[in-house]
């Protein structure tokens, strides 16, 4: 005869059973427990916990225990798909990770039964277990669940398999039939074998995930070094102008230097820094292009490059003394451009070795285009070429991001025998 105190703590037992899986179940899905989503999920704790008891009046505990996953699990999927518009893949995860967790609850209960032989010690336990068990997900959950709501579907997936292999196991074998406290071998092993398949897979899935994470942060280090390197060959090309600008003025003192040095028979000396001027002066020879000075120094760095490769170049430039975007960025998109447009033209056929460059202010904004011949076209995926050689393809990654700095945009396409990157900034 179960006493009336039983009856009392057996209420208490799924009462707080239920709300830990309501709660548990939104917390693993990242949602946030404020006063508002908690007086929601009480609710939908009320709700699913009158269709348990209904059940549980009108055809027994193993009736309710054996609806428990159409009247309780599946409404409590369906509400947080709907109400947070979660994916069923999240919604699942939540709830069947939160199911899993009550085994905690449940095993404390089965060590009290095991050693005192009283059903009231028993939901003593599971009572007290479920409430620190809460507390410590509900902590726990604040800082995962966030992170698995911006998990992959293929993330979730691999996931997924372990708490719901878990819970159709234990249904299959524990409520739905006995096979579980038969001894079946095959029932014993099965659980066995499904972690260990879950395990290889989720492992699989990890070195994935950890390899391709590597390759971003290599990647946006490489991207952020040629940035600094661009700026520290603008700022050089800057000085080495001022440095020859003074030169320039001061040229009375330089060739007196000269003079004193033949004098006094310093020949290989005053041969040397005629020679060192001139390599200076046509090393930082800035042409004209246009009032703006960082395109008329970005687009004089490579002379040296267009005239030893053979190249044909069509360099043209219209822009303002001052424009709305960074030097930087700018100096980072033409050198980038050019750089990869050479070194594109430098492996087609002698004379079909072309840059074309044209580089204007329209409306407000900077339009570029540039347009050159290559050897063999370039693979694109995804609007972007995919270059066949370790270590290159930075350039147009670089372009993009600065574009992309400077809230504009831009697109590469292969026209003909031309590849042709082209940005809005």
């Amino acid at each position: 005869m179960i006493s009336s105190v039983e009856m009392v703590l057996w209420a208490i037992h799924h009462a707080t059973t239920l709300l830990f899986g309501v709660f548990a179940s939104a917390a693993l899905c990242g949602i946030e427990i404020n006063r508002r989503h908690a007086l929601e999920l009480v609710g939908v704790g009320a709700a699913t916990g009158a269709a348990f008891s209904i059940a549980n009046v009108v055809g027994g505990e193993l009736f309710a225990r054996q609806v428990y996953p159409l009247v309780v699990h599946l409404p409590l999927t369906v509400y947080l798909c709907a109400r947070y518009r979660l994916s069923p893949l999240l919604a699942a995860l939540g709830v069947t990770s939160a199911y899993l967790s009550c085994q905690f609850s449940n095993w404390m209960g089965i060590a009290a039964f095991a050693a005192t032989d009283s059903q009231i010690a028993y939901y003593l336990a599971r009572i007290a277990t479920t409430l620190g068990v809460f507390a410590v997900l509900l902590h726990w959950a604040g800082d995962i669940g966030p992170r698995l709501a911006i998990k992959s579907p293929t993330e979730l997936s691999i996931l997924l398999i372990l708490p719901l292999v878990y819970y159709i196991f234990d249904y299959a074998t524990n409520v739905y039939t006995t096979l579980f406290h038969s001894g079946s071998v095959v029932t014993v092993e099965l659980l066995a074998f499904a972690l260990c398949a879950f395990y290889l897979m989720f492992l699989a899935v990890y070195l994935r995930e950890y390899e391709e994470k590597e390759t971003a942060e290599r990647e946006r280090w490489m991207l952020e070094t040629r940035d600094s390197a661009a700026i520290k060959e603008l700022e050089a090309w800057r000085q080495s102008g001022r440095e020859l600008s003074i030169l320039r003025h001061d040229m009375r003192h330089f060739l007196r230097g000269l003079a004193a040095l033949i004098e006094e028979g310093h020949t290989d000396e005053a041969l040397k820094r005629i020679d060192e001027l001139c390599e200076a002066g046509d090393r930082t020879a800035v042409r004209r292009f246009c009032a703006n000075e960082t395109v008329n120094i970005a687009l004089s760095s490579f002379n040296s490059d267009i005239n030893r490769n053979g190249i044909t170049a069509n360099l043209r430039a219209a822009v303002p003394e001052t424009v709305h975007v960074g030097d930087a960025d700018l100096f980072s998109v033409l050198s980038n451009a050019l750089e990869n447009a050479i070194t594109a033209a430098s492996a087609a056929p002698q004379g079909k070795r072309f840059v074309d460059l044209d580089l204007r202010l329209e409306n407000g904004q900077l339009l570029l285009l540039v347009s050159n011949t290559f050897d063999r076209a370039p693979r694109m995926v995804d609007g972007m070429p995919v270059t066949r050689h370790a270590g290159h393809g930075f350039g147009t990654k670089s372009i993009r991001l600065a574009v992309e700095r400077m809230n504009g945009n831009c697109q590469f396409r292969i026209n003909g025998d031309r590849f042709e990157p082209r940005a809005v900034m």
